[in-house]
């Protein structure tokens, strides 16, 4: 389990990775920087990354985070959707 922190201006939040590939890219290619953007209750931002979909989900809960492979980026989601447009993979371990 590796954890992961967040930070946008003075908030800051922490994820926790799961025992994937996924994750595991994510990892090796942290520090990260990016500008944000919203869908509906997700804040994602693109991340060099280039990986397969990898275990993707269709539905996901609040606090979930998650690598989209379609848009290359990284997901987290601030209330209980289901994923429209795509499936979402590298979910948090729980």
């Amino acid at each position: 389990m590796r954890k992961i922190q967040i930070a946008a201006g003075d908030v800051t939040a922490t994820a926790v990775l799961n025992d994937s590939y996924t994750a595991e890219a994510i990892w090796d290619a942290l520090p990260l920087e990016a500008r944000a953007n919203t869908w509906g209750d997700e804040i994602y931002f693109g991340i060099p990354l280039y990986l397969e979909e990898e275990n993707g989900q269709e539905i996901v809960e609040l606090g979930d985070v998650a690598y989209w492979a379609p848009g290359h980026a990284f997901c987290i989601f601030s209330g209980a959707r289901p994923s429209v447009g795509g499936t979402k993979s590298a979910r948090p371990a729980r």
